[in-house]
């Protein structure tokens, strides 16, 4: 396994490419990443089978709760990515990918 970038940017890039491959192999198709609309950005938009989702990778360092990683305010940004999508996506999945600390 690579590194794990010091950078928070860096970081999030990372954290998507592991969720996307966590998703491929479990049977999703990536179909698309970083999906920029007017309502705001969505990190991947994968298939399952005929069904399509919107996944937000939320990733964080050493124990932080993966309740806190994706608050309200996200959702709805990330609901209204999703909406205004053609064909607009109802599936909404989050992967919380945290990253251990090291001493």
């Amino acid at each position: 396994m690579p590194s794990i970038p010091i950078d928070r940017a860096a970081l999030g890039r990372f954290a998507e490419s592991v969720a996307a491959d966590y998703l491929e192999s479990h049977g999703a198709t990536v179909l698309a990443r970083n999906v920029v609309t007017a309502q705001g950005e969505v990190d991947l938009i994968v298939g399952f089978g005929d069904e399509a989702a919107v996944v937000e990778v939320r990733s964080a360092r050493g124990e932080t709760g993966a309740d806190r990683l994706f608050t309200a305010t996200k959702e709805r940004q990330v609901r209204r990515v999703a909406a205004a999508l053609e064909p607009p996506i109802f599936r909404i999945d989050v992967v919380t990918v945290l990253f251990g600390t090291r001493n």
